[in-house]
């Protein structure tokens, strides 16, 4: 998976007129008007610059800014799924042995240990570590339910069936909205699968919904997609027992997030994440949260240590 310092690099560089033309030339001036300083032209920084703009000169920039939204989307999707990011080898059955404990057999089978996976990550990896990967029949199950566009499902028995419940709190690679809709509503949004034809009938070259690395994310919360979701998300933790978190260090930059965890900090055993000893970032966690335990861990060792 690209870093944020990689998709930042990479961004600079840009210099494709083609389908790029307008975030190019913004691209520089921003690069000539700040003499390259980094604040400034982190990706984080710029998508909040373009994203976040809310007065307009005239129509004139209403369009323009519309264009460099629409092409920093298209561009941070296509750099994320051009690595086609996968789980390394060595890691795939452990990681798959992690998912299936905290998963339903079926829909009638429900574990006293049932877990709830919810991220802020909008790439498919699981998804496709799962489909490709595993002699299971997996179901994604998103909690929330999204419309199809093909209209037969094929038959499978309910034995073989492995539901993977995963809240997606920011989006979806495989997320769409319907063609002409302006809003992300729940009933617009269309769950488009790997051997769905209508990703490229119908999607081709449009935009997943999903939220970007920004310091702004309010223009995404119109319509009642992510309403929705959070809400569900709300619910979930005040009626489970345990929260963990697993590579999410509540950087500052999202305190809207840090404000609403901050509410369950009572039910937060562990963060975990990977930092040098003596990091300013372990102390502000530990200050923080300070009944929970603050991990400094690679992921996958901690996920080791969860697998029964």
């Amino acid at each position: 998976m690209p870093t944020l310092k990689d998709l930042t690099q990479q961004l600079l560089l840009i210099n494709d007129k083609k389908n790029y033309y307008e975030l190019s030339k913004f691209i520089a001036n921003l690069l000539e008007l700040s003499n390259g300083y980094e604040d400034v032209t982190a990706i984080e920084r710029i998508t909040s610059i373009i994203i976040s703009k809310g007065l307009y000169h005239n129509t004139e920039e209403r369009i323009y800014y519309n264009a460099l939204k629409h092409q920093l989307l298209r561009w941070i999707f296509e750099r994320i799924e051009a690595h086609v990011p996968e789980v390394d080898p060595e890691k795939r059955e452990s990681l798959v042995k992690f998912i299936r404990q905290s998963c339903s057999l079926n829909r009638g089978t429900v574990s006293d240990d049932l877990s709830l996976i919810m991220t802020f990550n909008y790439d498919l990896l699981l998804e496709r570590l799962l489909l490709r990967n595993s002699d299971k029949n997996w179901i994604f199950d998103y909690i929330i339910d999204l419309n199809k566009y093909l209209g037969h499902q094929h038959a499978i028995h309910i034995n073989d069936q492995i539901i993977f419940e995963y809240l997606k709190l920011h989006g979806s690679f495989n997320w769409f909205t319907a063609p002409g809709s302006e809003r992300n509503d729940l009933s617009n949004v269309y769950l488009i699968e790997e051997n769905d034809p209508s990703r490229l009938l119908i999607h081709n070259k449009d935009i997943p919904v999903y939220i970007p690395m920004a310091f702004a994310k309010t223009e995404f919360f119109m319509g009642s997609l992510y309403n929705v979701l959070w809400n569900i998300a709300r619910r979930c933790l005040e009626e489970t027992g345990e929260i963990v978190f697993i590579g999410y260090g509540f950087p500052q930059t999202d305190i809207d997030n840090l404000y609403f965890f901050l509410n369950f900090k009572s039910k937060i055993t562990d963060i975990v994440v990977l930092e040098k000893p003596g990091s300013p970032k372990l102390e502000r966690l530990q200050l923080l949260f300070p009944n929970s335990n603050v991990i400094n861990q690679d992921a996958f060792e901690y996920i080791i240590s969860l697998i029964k």
